[in-house]
C-alpha cells in the first residue's frame, strides 16, 4: 500500500464533532479526544489505522479528503485504517501526523504486542545456512546443555516483558553483551537479556528515538543469539521486534541491523529469495 504526494490538497473541511484544524497540525492541548478509552482500547489493540480513523472522524474529513492530502485514494486509505497489520510505515505516519495523532499514542500503537504463547522452534537443515554439518551439531549440542530455566526465561521476557532492573547504562551493557556473544559465552548471554530487554522497553517509554534504536539494537542481538541456538522461531520473532523498532526510531543503521538477521532467519527456513531481496531493501535505505 502506498501512494504519491498530491498537489492538491482540499481548502476547508467539514465539521462533524469537533472543529476541523490544519493538516499537520498537532493536537490541542489538554483535547479529550487522545485521553479517551476509546483511544486506550486501540493503542491496547495495536490499531494505528483505527487511530487515524478516528483522528480523520473528529477532523469531519471524509476518506476521500485525507486521501487528497495524502495524495491516496479513499480506497488506500479505508485499507490503512482498517487492516490489522501495517503495511506502509512510512503512509501511517504521514496520515497520524496528518490528523494530529500525537506521536507517543501512535508509537505505541504500533509496538509488537506480546505474542499468545511460546514460539515454536525449528531446527532447518536448509541449504542457505552458513554452518557446516559439523558446527550445527555442536551448536545443537550446546543448546541441550543449557540450562532449562534459562530458556523459559527468554520465553517469559517475549511473552511479557519482565519489570526494569536498573542495572545501568544500556551502551555499556550492550558491548558487554556484544562481546559475550562474540566470545561464544551463549549461556551466559542468554541470562542476561531478559533484563537487557526489559530495561530497554523502559529506556524507549522515554520516545527518543536513540532510545528506540537501542531497544531494537538489543532485540538484534537476542535474534542474533537465539539463531546460533537454532531457536529459529524465536529467532524470527526477536528479529522482527527488532525491525519494527527500527522503523519507528527512524535509524537505518538500526533497520539495517535488524533485517540482517531476519534475512539470516529466512535463510534458515529455505526461503533465501525473500533474504536476498530483504538485504538488498535495507543496504539501498541506509
Amino acid at each position: 500500500m502506498s501512494c504519491k504526494r498530491s498537489r492538491r490538497v482540499p481548502s476547508r473541511a467539514r465539521t462533524v464533532v469537533a472543529p476541523s484544524r490544519a493538516a499537520g497540525e498537532g493536537p490541542v492541548p489538554g483535547d479529550p479526544l487522545w485521553n479517551s478509552a476509546k483511544v486506550r482500547e486501540l493503542v491496547t489493540r495495536r490499531r494505528p489505522g483505527g487511530l487515524i480513523r478516528l483522528g480523520r472522524e473528529y477532523r469531519g474529513w471524509t476518506l476521500a479528503e485525507l486521501g487528497e492530502h495524502l495524495g491516496c485514494s479513499a480506497a488506500t486509505v479505508s485499507r490503512m485504517e482498517r487492516r490489522a497489520h501495517v503495511t506502509d510505515l512510512t503512509l501511517i505516519h504521514r496520515a497520524a501526523s496528518t490528523v494530529g495523532i500525537p506521536r507517543h499514542i501512535l508509537v505505541s500503537s504500533l509496538a509488537p504486542p506480546a505474542p499468545s504463547g511460546p514460539a515454536a522452534t525449528r531446527v532447518s537443515a536448509s541449504p542457505h545456512a552458513e554452518e557446516d554439518p559439523m558446527r550445527r551439531r555442536s551448536l545443537l549440542t550446546a543448546t541441550a546443555t543449557l540450562p532449562a530455566a534459562m530458556l523459559l526465561g527468554m520465553d517469559q521476557a517475549l511473552d511479557d516483558t519482565p519489570p526494569p532492573t536498573g542495572r545501568g547504562a544500556l551502551d555499556a551493557r550492550m558491548v558487554s553483551a556484544r562481546e559475550l556473544y562474540d566470545r561464544g559465552a551463549h549461556t551466559q548471554l542468554l541470562g542476561l537479556l531478559p533484563g537487557l530487554l526489559a530495561d530497554g522497553h523502559a529506556a524507549a517509554a522515554s520516545r527518543r528515538e536513540l532510545d528506540q534504536a537501542r531497544l531494537s539494537s538489543a532485540y538484534s542481538l537476542s535474534a542474533a543469539l537465539l539463531i546460533k541456538l537454532g531457536s529459529y522461531g524465536q529467532a524470527r520473532l526477536t528479529a522482527d521486534r527488532a525491525r519494527t523498532w527500527a522503523e519507528v526510531s527512524g535509524s537505518p543503521l538500526a533497520a539495517a541491523a535488524a533485517s540482517r538477521e531476519f534475512a539470516i532467519v529466512l535463510r534458515h527456513q529455505d526461503r533465501g529469495e525473500e533474504a536476498q531481496a530483504l538485504m538488498k531493501s535495507a543496504a539501498a535505505r541506509v
